[in-house]
């Protein structure tokens, strides 16, 4: 094999890891929970934020279209680029790629053992989602539950519990606020909602893969009205949910964000009503998503430096 094969295989693995689709569509949930924690621990938050992210993410990622194999756009690729045996390898070492920080950080008591049963349910989770021995992907709602708790709760906890939360009893807020230790799991409700809110958009312009796969997607089973439907509750229910813990701690930053999320979602729901579920249709789509979750970001961001560093 020669060094140009090499390299333009290495190129096609990076692509199939989706780094900004991480960064940017499945990032807002682990950022959101450091607004939920008192004084936070910086390093350690950004440290788990990458490590979670380019490590477990991007692997489950790429271990996921090395057994789908797509030709067709799928999540952040228009044209996936071919997959080699040794990608799925790869996509191991990626995904397992934490722990031995997660164990070392461990050791000095900066993390809980909490981080490792979120860890180990998470990537049994992306396993059995993709691997042809489970596949849980092909079954519509049981894919649904795999995104949310590994992606979207798992996510939000994780991020809680590095930036310095605590999910027992004692948080923070558990002296002044009656019922206060159930807020981050309010939050991660809500967050994992809001996530899968979107999640069957995509599977509009797959059907035909999945179809030979054998897969039954939630957007084959309750098809392009279903979707919409769809998206309509999860998202406001998962807003809501998020927008009680945020207004019982910060007040009116809380009630911004409902405002915002209302406003934001309500066009995305107008927009997802003229969709037809045609390839022509993807780029736009994928744009919607990119700018949905850039505005939560920036959201986060913003209340993020007014909280903890202003």
């Amino acid at each position: 094999m020669s060094v140009k094969t090499v390299l333009q295989e290495i190129k096609h693995y990076v692509i199939h890891l989706r780094i900004m689709y991480q960064l940017v569509l499945l990032s807002g949930g682990y950022l959101l929970a450091g607004l939920l924690v008192q004084e936070i621990d910086l390093k350690l938050f950004v440290t788990y934020f990458l490590w979670w992210h380019l490590g477990l993410y991007s692997g489950a990622t790429a271990y996921n279209s090395y057994w789908d194999k797509d030709e067709g756009p799928i999540g952040g690729i228009h044209k996936p680029p071919p997959m080699k045996p040794w990608m799925c390898g790869a996509s191991w070492l990626w995904m397992i790629s934490p722990l031995p920080v997660m164990f070392i950080d461990y050791n000095s008591g900066s993390l809980p053992l909490a981080t490792f049963i979120l860890y180990g349910t998470s990537l049994f989770l992306f396993w059995a989602y993709s691997s042809p021995i489970l596949r849980w992907k092909g079954h519509s709602y049981l894919s649904v539950f795999v995104i949310a708790i590994s992606t979207g709760t798992n996510g939000f906890l994780m991020g809680y519990l590095a930036a310095g939360g605590d999910l027992g009893a004692t948080n923070f807020l558990a002296s002044t606020i009656p019922m206060a230790s159930v807020f981050p799991y309010i939050g991660a409700s809500g967050v994992a909602l809001i996530l899968i809110s979107l999640y069957p958009i995509s599977q509009l312009f797959q059907m035909d893969e999945d179809q030979r796969r054998n897969d039954r997607t939630l957007a084959m089973h309750i098809g392009l009205s279903g979707v919409q439907r769809y998206y309509l509750w999860t998202y406001v229910v998962g807003v809501t949910l998020v927008a009680v813990a945020l207004i019982y701690i910060h007040g009116i930053f809380g009630a911004l964000f409902l405002v915002g999320a209302a406003v934001g979602g309500t066009l995305t729901y107008r927009w997802l009503l003229t969709i037809k579920g045609e390839p022509s249709e993807y780029s736009k789509v994928m744009l919607i998503k990119y700018m949905a979750s850039a505005s939560f970001l920036s959201y986060i961001l913003l209340m993020g430096m007014y909280v903890h560093i202003l």
